[in-house]
């Protein structure tokens, strides 16, 4: 009854989005209970369920939760269980207390689990600030969320593929794309040295391995700027990225390094493609790489340009992934083409979320 809910919870989904109304349900038909038995058994219960769903889960037992975000959303629980004749359990209030008592303030990061289905889930080690470092690679963005559903819907495309990610971040669209899509070959590529670290961090602790059903993955490296003038020596079918087109100095390097990977392979009929999700907040800079993008297509190419819609997210994005719901669906009235061609590279714009 409490999984979606503790499938948002462990999402980190922000604390006012969770489906509180469910939570209200359920003590209220315990409080009804309760009224008619003389006792408070069941709202004891209640409680006792909703900590072992969410706080006292073996998930957050093994991937914690920031004590930050546990704090918020116990307050919140408070609030709802003294609108009812009944104590608050005692774990709730121990539990509550103790945070109390601690400096949250300097607590930098904790774990985001992603649960797709029975037997498989995500959990990543992130930063809670935007930007900590000097980087903003240690933390999950809007359009990753949506790149990875896309991965999922689009699985049987993806499966036997040597795919390369751009700027990889906390694993989120990797980590899927290898878990779900069987790739014949992965690498998930960064810059900065503590995205790398903890991008290895989290394939270890996603008890990757470097061989599974036939799919290999690793992490490097990659400097645009090197690999737009002196790159060689990686080859894909399938480039993938999210949310990389936000510093507009970085964008010819960023197109060089795209111009590079989609070369036509030799004695390879299907040519490499790209699938590039942009959350837009800058329509100059957005506007700068799609024009940077058109006017240099790979050698003995030209570059086509497909704008594809997205459905909008309202819920945890995982929950779309048991549906098997289609979440990018190109609709022939949106869909620009900026340079007509065979084949090439993809821009999907997604809708800004809130997360």
């Amino acid at each position: 009854m409490l999984q979606k809910f503790t499938n948002s919870f462990f999402a980190r989904t922000p604390i006012s989005k969770l489906d509180w109304q469910l939570i209200d349900e359920n003590l209220s038909q315990s409080s009804e209970l309760d009224l008619l038995n003389g006792n408070e058994d069941q709202m004891f219960h209640c409680q006792e369920n909703i900590l072992n769903a969410t706080v006292n889960h073996p998930l957050n037992l093994k991937y914690p939760l920031p004590e930050i975000y546990i704090h918020s959303f116990l307050k919140a629980l408070i609030n709802k269980v003294e609108k009812y004749p009944c104590e608050i359990h005692y774990q709730v209030l121990e539990k509550y207390t103790n945070l109390v008592c601690k400096n949250l303030s300097d607590i930098e990061s904790g774990y985001r689990t992603f649960i797709i289905d029975e037997s498989t889930s995500i959990s990543l080690k992130e930063n809670i600030s935007i930007i900590s470092d000097g980087t903003t690679g240690l933390c999950t963005w809007q359009a990753a969320f949506h790149l990875a559903e896309w991965c999922i819907a689009n699985r049987e495309r993806i499966s036997g593929m040597a795919v390369i990610e751009l700027g990889s971040g906390a694993g989120l669209v990797g980590l899927t794309c290898y878990k779900m899509c069987q790739p014949r070959f992965i690498t998930l590529t960064d810059f900065h040295p503590k995205v790398i670290e903890t991008l290895r961090y989290n394939l270890k602790n996603n008890e990757v391995i470097t061989s599974r059903s036939g799919s290999l993955i690793q992490v490097q490296a990659l400097d645009w700027m090197e690999f737009s003038r002196n790159g060689n020596d990686l080859e894909a079918d399938l480039i993938v990225a999210s949310d990389i087109v936000y510093e507009e100095e970085l964008i010819p390097f960023l197109v060089g390094t795209l111009v590079k990977l989609l070369q036509p392979k030799r004695n390879v009929n299907k040519l490499p493609s790209a699938i590039i999700a942009c959350t837009e907040r800058n329509e100059e800079t957005l506007e700068r790489f799609l024009s940077e993008l058109g006017s240099r297509p790979p050698r003995g190419r030209h570059n086509t340009i497909k704008k594809l819609t997205t459905v909008k997210v309202t819920d945890l994005f995982v929950s779309s992934f048991a549906k098997e719901k289609k979440i990018f669906q190109q609709n022939e009235r949106q869909k620009k083409k900026i340079l007509h061609g065979r084949r090439g590279s993809y821009y999907i714009r997604t809708d800004e979320l809130t997360r």
